[in-house]
Order: structure tokens, then sequence, then C-alpha cells
């Protein structure tokens, strides 16, 4: 995600992207745990719907790929996949 956030912030994919998708994941977070506790949530997956945050980081990751080159989306592609081959071991 951070590798996402960081293409996304140097300006690939659409104008406002970076907000976009910090936006769109705090929403998935916020309504379960007030602002003040976010700090102390050590387990997301018991309170975020991981399918919909998986969806999001997918659908940025689709804007990256159509504003990179080949290098930069062979990047991103692997971060995801290495980020869900660790969801799937947890």
């Amino acid at each position: 995600m951070q590798e996402l956030r960081a293409a996304l912030r140097a300006g690939h994919g659409y104008p406002g992207d970076a907000e976009k998708l910090d936006a769109e994941l705090a929403e998935q977070l916020l309504p379960s745990v007030r602002v003040d506790q976010v700090t102390e949530v050590h387990d997301p997956g018991n309170i975020v719907d991981l399918p919909t945050v998986k969806d999001i980081l997918a659908a940025y990751r689709s804007r990256v790929h159509l504003a990179a080159g080949p290098e930069a989306a062979a990047a991103v592609d692997q971060v995801v996949t290495d980020l869900l081959a660790r969801q799937d071991a947890e």
C-alpha cells in the first residue's frame, strides 16, 4: 500500500488520486473505530472489510498502470502480489 501511495504522490495515476485513495481507505476504517482510537488498532482484519480494501487498491493500481511505464507497472504488481500472499498466509 505504501508503494502505491508513493506512486500516486509522485504523479502516477490521475490528479488527486493520492488524496482520494487515502479518503477511501479511511472511510473503510473510521466508521468502525473512533478517530482517537485509530492508533490502538492492532488487527485491522477484525474491523475492516478486507475484500473492499483489496478492490480499492486494485482500482488505484490500475490507474498507476495506465500512467506508468512497464518497469513501474511490474514493480507495483510485485508489491500487490506479495501483499496478497502475506494476507493469504495469515
